[in-house]
């Protein structure tokens, strides 16, 4: 590794760093520009070009020239540790000599070694000034750029010491003392941060929530500032994208044995009581379509924003007491083998039966808990092949308000209890419920009309939606399935097939959605309403495109986008919104209109039917369909 010399600021190279004392320096980049490699060895040779004779490393003059040259950060940092007794510092953008792509990668594999050995890591704030006490509520400290940004949080967890820094260079606090406030802005307990805990016992899926509300300058960063994090290693390719985050979570399945890195995205309103059956909420498929251009659906998030602080909640369950819970013997730890069509892998399979709606969910457990010591599983959605699936492809809605429901709740409690005493009586309450389930049944539908009715506002999400993939179990459900023995939901080991990363589709909603910034509003409130990005307002704008939203009741809205530039002809497409409730299709045709007054006409319509255009100075008359 590269180190700065804090007396003469010139590099020495240490083959290892626990063979040297130094301190390392975290900070924001400067958008204006950073000192690099290449600049401290270009400011040293012009410096030394200036004088008669070579001059030693510690001549006075040559210090001064350097002190001028140099950036005001690389000096004062310096200066800091030299302060302090320290002959070296590391700082990251001038002890890595970034036009080598093999000392890159290598840097970045063993920054988290490099910055558990130094002696103290030095965290400047630029933003933050000396004179505002840090524990304010609204102080610059807790909103310090510094607490967003990806590459710092393993420069806060891994060094044994932290001193943090004002714009000025006056000591702030440390890491031990500010640690209740730290915790306050990042989420990350004390006893991780001053290493009474050591970072392995906190689950994958809780590491990952730290990183839910950092960001990174290149989107690769986002897993390669993860790895140390995790003990992980990964060849180092830019221009992958978002790529890198996928390898990175392969690499935690192979290396770390905790599902919880499954359990990011929503939690659905489906928790599984030991009553079973009765605890069900209304249950309805989402469309396959729908499904698979939502990134939900598939077993490995795409970056780290999708593990919400929720994911915190979630522990890694040991295998044998898992086993026990559930009361199935499971032969061995689980293998994920990657194959072309996604991930494969053995897991017990609960089988829960929604007889209102003739709906079976499967659901995959996991060896994992929540602070209320419930199992936690992922909802499956089986595609063809019959071994395919998805995760999510169901929403849950809680069951209608109606005075008969309690009433099926008590008598289920009977039938259940006189079933096991062998009641003859059974029979009899089995005949009440069945009337009872057809009444709830009616008003269920009922309420379910009304609802699409007068449905309202349905706002698009930045991507496609994540529908609910997360399901929790009482732990006590499986003890009232061994003790009826004639419960009505089955479990079992199958072997599934769940695609790891969003399957190409047709729609090209990740384009569509990646920066929403205008919502077109329409004129009553009890109409339909969707995000577009600005490019796409454009193009409609530019080519005077009425649009009609269409919701289920029949009812239409237009929105006109008037014309700024006659265009003489706009080119066939097709956009998909997908939202939590709806999808909405927005076709755009060729049009036979001409002259000044052309404009296109667009039909949006809440599901796939053929969609129409229209040329708008001939009426609804001239309408015609067309299908894609």
């Amino acid at each position: 590794m590269w180190l700065l010399n804090t007396t003469t600021y010139r590099h020495h190279f240490e083959v290892s760093p626990a063979n040297v004392l130094y301190a390392t320096l975290s900070h924001v980049w400067d958008h204006k520009g950073e000192d690099s490699f290449q600049d401290i060895q270009t400011i040293h040779a012009a410096a030394r070009a200036t004088f008669a004779t070579t001059p030693t490393d510690d001549d006075p003059e040559l210090l001064a020239i350097l002190r001028i040259q140099l950036s005001t950060k690389v000096v004062r940092c310096c200066d800091y540790a030299r302060a302090k007794g320290l002959p070296y510092v590391w700082i990251d953008t001038c002890c890595i000599n970034k036009t080598s792509s093999a000392e890159l990668s290598e840097a970045i594999n063993s920054m988290f070694d490099w910055y558990s050995f130094a002696e103290v890591c030095y965290v400047f704030l630029a933003d933050v000034p000396s004179s505002e006490d840090p524990w304010g509520r609204l102080s610059a400290f807790r909103r310090s750029r510094w607490f967003g940004r990806g590459w710092t949080l393993q420069e806060l967890i891994v060094p044994p010491h932290n001193i943090f820094l004002s714009r000025d260079w006056r000591m702030l606090g440390t890491k031990a003392s500010l640690a209740d406030v730290v915790k306050e802005v990042t989420g990350i307990d004390p006893d991780i941060l001053l290493h009474s805990r050591p970072l392995h016992a906190v689950s994958v899926a809780q590491r990952m929530s730290w990183a839910s509300q950092r960001e990174t300058t290149r989107l690769e960063d986002e897993a390669y500032c993860l790895m140390g994090i995790f003990g992980v290693r990964l060849s180092i390719i830019y221009g992958e994208g978002r790529q890198a985050f996928i390898r990175l979570q392969e690499e935690i399945l192979r290396r770390v044995p905790d599902q919880t890195l499954f359990l990011w995205g929503s939690l659905s309103t489906l928790s599984v009581g030991p009553a079973g059956q009765g605890d069900l909420p209304a249950v309805t498929r989402i469309q396959e379509d729908r499904l698979k251009a939502s990134k939900s659906a598939y077993l490995l998030a795409t970056c780290p924003t999708d593990f919400s602080k929720l994911a915190a909640e979630f522990a890694p369950l040991p295998l044998d007491t898992f086993t026990h819970i559930v009361g199935l013997p499971i032969p061995g730890p689980p293998q994920y083998v990657l194959t072309s069509y996604g991930m494969r892998a053995t897991l017990p399979v609960l089988a829960i039966h929604f007889p209102e709606s003739n709906v079976e969910v499967h659901l995959a457990l996991l060896a994992c808990r929540d602070r209320q010591g419930r199992l936690v599983a992922l909802i499956l959605s089986q595609i063809l092949p019959s071994w395919m699936h998805l995760t999510g492809g169901y929403t849950f809605l809680p069951r209608p308000s109606h005075p008969i429901s309690q009433e099926v709740s008590d008598i289920q409690s009977q039938l259940r209890e006189r079933a096991r005493q062998n009641d003859k009586q059974a029979a009899s309450l089995e005949q009440e419920l069945d009337s009872l389930r057809q009444v709830l049944r009616a008003n269920s539908a009922h309420s379910t009309r009304h609802r699409v009715s007068h449905c309202v506002k349905v706002n698009a999400a930045r991507h496609a939606p994540q529908y609910p993939r997360i399901a929790l179990i009482d732990p006590a459900f499986f003890k009232l399935n061994d003790a009826s023995g004639s419960h009505p939901h089955t479990i079992a080991l199958r072997d599934i097939c769940i695609p790891h990363q969003r399957l190409h589709t047709q729609s090209e909603l990740s384009m569509l959605f990646r920066c929403p910034e205008e919502t077109s509003k329409l004129s009553r409130p009890d109409r339909i309403g969707f995000v577009l990005p600005p490019w796409t307002l454009a193009h409609l704008d530019s080519h005077r495109v009425t649009v009609d939203v269409t919701i289920e009741g029949g009812e239409t809205a237009p929105v006109y986008f008037p014309l700024s530039r006659p265009r003489p002809h706009c080119p066939n497409h097709l956009l998909q919104l997908h939202h939590s409730t709806t999808t909405i299709e927005v076709a755009v045709y060729n049009c036979s209109a001409s002259g000044p007054n052309q404009s296109v006409h667009v039909v949006v319509s809440e599901r796939g039917v053929p969609l129409q255009t229209q040329s708008p100075g001939k009426g609804h008359a001239s309408r015609h369909r067309r299908r894609r």
